[in-house]
């Protein structure tokens, strides 16, 4: 699919260590990448939310609000 639309894209793989982790922060920082976030629920929503997940309807990072 990627070359029928002529898309590029790159994985970075880390370990979670301190270095590998900031190395990616600054890729990430460098290249302007933020995550896009969906909807947003309370804590009491997660059962929701989790539905929401695993249909896959979900644009974006799912968020749980604990407040």
């Amino acid at each position: 699919m990627a070359k029928k639309y002529q898309v590029h894209y790159h994985f970075i793989f880390v370990h979670a260590d301190g270095k590998q982790l900031q190395e990616a922060v600054d890729i990430l920082t460098k290249a302007n990448v933020h995550p896009v976030y969906g909807d947003i629920f309370s804590l009491t929503q997660t059962k929701e939310a989790m539905d929401k997940v695993a249909k896959g309807r979900n644009k974006g990072k799912i968020l749980l609000k604990i407040n």
